[in-house]
C-alpha cells in the first residue's frame, strides 16, 4: 500500500493517523528556539516495547499520572534496563504549553486532543472510553498507513514515523515531485515489495483482480495444507506472524497473515501477490520459497526455507558482546561476496528488482554460515512502502531515497556499503559518530542531526583501520552521496571476487 501525506499541518497528519489511540508526538528542531523543524516522531503510549525506527532500535512510550511523559530507547527488543541507551522526558508544562526542552526538543500528545475536547470523562490509561467510531483503538485503515514492524516479543506496534524535511516546500509541489518520482521509479524498475496503488508491471495485474486464487505461478506452487505443520512462533508483525514448522519432513518457516486480516480480501490478494513475487525468485543466496498452501482464507500460508544460521545482526551482536576482532576476515569477505551475487541477479532481472531493505537484519544464514537474502516481513514491507513516501528513515537507507527523490538499483549499492561497514566493525550504522559527539559535547547526536549529515555526505559508516584497502575503497564507492558514482552489483562482485582470491 502506498501512502502520501502532503499537509503544512504535519501534527494534524500524525494525530489522524493514531486515532483515538494514546500517543506521543516528539518533534525535533535543529535550532535552540525550536523555531526550525528537522523531523518529528510518533510513538504508541502503550508503556511497552516495541520496534521504532526501522528497528534499529526500540521504545517504550509512555503518559505518565502526573502529566508527563517520557520515552525510554534500547539497543535490544528486551526492552531490559541493561540495555537502555538514551531517555527522552518532558514534564507537564513542557507537555501541555508544547515548549522548547533543553535538547531543542518540543512535545505533543493525545492529552491534547482530550483536554480541548473539554471532556473529563475520557482518560490516557483509558483509550477507548466514549470515542466513537473509533472505540478500542485504530481504525484498520489508520493501521494499514501507519503500522512498523515488530519484533519477535511484541504483539502489536503502531508507531508511526513521520519525516519532515527542513526545507519547507509548499504542499501541492511537494505533491507533485514525490508522484513524479514514485511514477518514474515503477515505470522502470520492480520493487520487492507488496504491490500498492500505481505500481506497474506485477503490482498494477494483481490489483486489478478480485483474487490470485487461479494465478499459473501460485497454482503451480500450492502444497497441500495438512501437510504443513506449524509449531513455535519466531516472530509477529503488525500484519502476519511467522512460525517455524515442518513440510513434508523439513524444518521450514510459515508466514501467515493475522487473524483479524484474513478475511480482508485486499490484504489476502496482496499477500498472494509477495508470495508470486517470491515464488520467481531462484538463486542459491535468495531465501528459498517452498510454496503456497491453503484450505480456506482462515488458513492461508506461505511456505519459506528455514534460516537455521540467524541473521546476521545477531551474530555481529554476538562479536560485540565478545570483542571479536574488527575486520574483515575469509568469512565475513565470503559473506559480502554472497550477498553481492543476490544483489546482481536481482538486479539483472527485466525488470530490475531494487530490494530497498538491504540490511543485516535481512541477511540470514544456513548451518553452513551461507549468506541468503531475506524477502521483507509482511509488516517490514508496508513500512518500507511508507518510506517510498517519504515517511520513515532507515540508517541503511540511500540519501536520495531519504530526501524522497527519484532512485534506482544504486540505492541498494548504498545500503550495501553500509553492510560492509557493520561486517568490518560490528556496530549499528554510524554508532561511531554517535560516540563522538557524545564525547565531546557531553549530548548525544539527535536522529535528525545524523541523517542530514548522512544525506549531505559530512558523515559516513566507519571502517576499521585493518580493513584491506580494497574493501575501504569497495565499502566508499558505494556510500558515495552521488549515485552515479556507486558501482553497480555486477562491478562491485568482481571486485570482491579478487578480494576474496587474496585472502589466505
Amino acid at each position: 500500500m502506498q501512502t502520501i501525506d502532503c499537509s503544512t499541518d504535519y501534527i494534524q497528519v500524525i494525530r489522524d493517523k493514531f486515532g483515538s489511540s494514546p500517543y506521543i508526538i516528539e518533534q525535533m528542531n535543529t535550532d535552540k528556539t525550536c523555531k526550525t523543524l528537522s523531523m518529528a516522531f510518533g510513538y504508541p503510549a502503550s508503556g511497552t516495547c516495541v520496534g521504532a525506527y526501522d528497528k534499529s532500535y526500540y521504545v517504550i512510550a509512555s503518559l505518565n499520572e502526573n502529566g508527563s511523559a517520557s520515552l525510554k530507547f534500547f539497543n535490544e527488543r528486551s526492552c531490559s534496563s541493561n540495555d537502555l541507551y538514551k531517555t527522552d522526558f518532558a514534564n507537564k508544562t513542557t507537555l501541555e504549553q508544547h515548549l522548547c526542552d533543553a535538547k531543542a526538543y518540543s512535545w505533543y500528545s493525545s492529552n491534547d486532543v482530550e483536554s480541548s475536547s473539554g471532556s473529563n470523562e475520557t482518560s490516557v490509561n483509558d483509550p477507548g472510553k466514549d470515542r466513537g467510531p473509533h472505540e478500542g483503538g485504530l481504525s484498520t485503515a489508520g493501521i494499514i498507513v501507519i503500522v512498523l514492524g515488530l519484533s519477535a516479543f511484541v504483539a502489536t506496534i503502531v508507531a508511526v514515523t513521520l519525516f519532515v524535511y527542513k526545507r519547507r516546500i509548499q504542499a501541492q509541489s511537494l505533491k507533485d515531485t514525490k508522484a513524479t518520482a514514485i511514477n518514474s521509479d515503477r515505470s522502470s524498475v520492480a520493487l520487492l515489495e507488496t504491490p500498492g496503488t500505481g505500481q506497474t508491471g506485477l503490482g498494477r495485474s494483481v490489483l486489478g483482480k478480485t483474487g490470485l486464487w487461479d494465478d499459473d505461478v501460485i497454482t503451480a506452487k500450492r502444497i497441500p495444507r495438512d501437510k504443513v505443520q506449524t509449531q513455535k512462533l519466531i516472530s509477529r508483525g503488525a500484519f502476519g506472524e511467522v512460525y517455524a514448522g515442518i513440510f513434508n519432513g523439513q524444518q521450514v518457516a510459515i508466514k501467515v497473515l493475522l487473524p483479524s486480516t484474513r478475511t480482508n480480501m485486499k490484504q489476502v490478494n496482496e499477500f498472494l501477490a509477495e508470495a508470486k513475487m517470491n515464488a520467481t525468485m531462484d538463486h542459491p543466496h535468495i531465501v528459498m520459497f517452498v510454496g503456497v498452501a491453503w484450505d480456506s482464507l482462515s488458513d492461508l500460508c506461505v511456505v519459506l526455507e528455514y534460516m537455521h544460521g540467524g541473521e546476521l545482526r545477531s551474530l555481529l551482536d554476538q562479536y560485540l558482546k565478545s570483542k571479536h576482532p574488527v575486520g574483515f576476515n575469509k568469512q565475513k569477505a565470503t559473506t559480502a561476496l554472497q550477498v553481492c551475487h543476490a544483489l546482481t541477479y536481482l538486479h539483472s532481472l527485466d525488470p530490475p528488482v531494487i530490494h530497498r531493505d538491504l540490511k543485516s537484519r535481512n541477511i540470514l544464514f544456513t548451518s553452513d554460515m551461507e549468506a541468503k537474502l531475506s524477502d521483507f516481513g509482511i509488516s517490514r514491507e508496508r513500512l518500507d512502502q511508507t518510506m517510498t513516501a517519504g515517511v520513515g528513515t532507515s540508517l541503511w537507507m540511500a540519501p536520495e531515497v531519504m530526501m524522497g527523490e527519484r532512485y534506482d538499483d544504486k540505492a541498494d549499492m548504498f545500503s550495501f556499503g553500509v553492510v560492509l561497514s557493520e561486517l568490518d566493525v560490528h556496530t549499528m550504522p554510524y554508532a561511531h559518530a554517535k560516540k563522538e559527539t557524545l564525547e565531546s559535547s557531553g549530548r548525544a547526536m539527535v536522529d535528525s542531526v545524523l541523517l542530514q549529515k548522512v544525506a549531505l555526505g559530512t558523515i559516513q559508516a566507519e571502517f576499521s583501520e585493518t580493513t584491506p584497502e580494497e574493501i575501504v575503497e569497495l565499502g566508499r564507492v558505494c556510500l558515495d552521496v552521488d549515485p552515479t558514482k556507486r558501482p553497480n552489483a555486477a562491478e562491485a562482485l568482481y571486485k570482491l571476487h579478487v578480494i576474496c582470491k587474496k585472502m589466505p
